[in-house]
């Protein structure tokens, strides 16, 4: 019996270093009220998961992700990563505004869709591979 080895991917390593480092700034931002520091960790981290996802699409080799699992999860994934990039986009126009109580929702809106997002990325490419074709006897 032998027992499949699931590696991550480098891009997948690089979309949970850079949630956990868009959850270390929204902490912050809740704690101290959308303070410079915790600003700028979340948009690092959120361009950090544009530059992963868009990168492949220009060519770029070691950042594509090889086709497995459920496509369907994928695409899903794709759209809530949408609505997390746009989410965060309204967080920080009412933060310049400095609306901090809507601020403060819309950051928590976007933690949560980047948590569902990355989730389900992970899982529909790794719980629901394909088997390999089964030996004849």
């Amino acid at each position: 019996m032998t027992v499949k080895r699931n590696s991550l991917h480098i891009a997948e390593i690089i979309y949970c270093l850079a949630f956990l480092l868009y959850l270390i700034g929204s902490s912050l931002t809740h704690i101290e009220n959308g303070t410079e520091l915790s600003l700028w960790l979340m948009s690092f981290a959120v361009v950090l998961s544009a530059i992963v996802t868009l990168l492949p699409l220009v060519g770029i080799k070691w950042l594509r992700l090889a086709p497995q699992g459920i496509r369907a999860g994928f695409w899903a994934a794709r759209l809530l990563q949408g609505a997390s990039w746009l989410s965060f986009g309204c967080a920080m126009f009412l933060r310049l505004r400095r609306a901090l109580v809507p601020f403060h929702m819309w950051i928590a809106l976007t933690t949560l869709l980047w948590a569902a997002w990355l989730l389900i990325f992970i899982y529909s490419r790794h719980a629901f591979s394909t088997p390999p074709a089964k030996r004849r006897r």
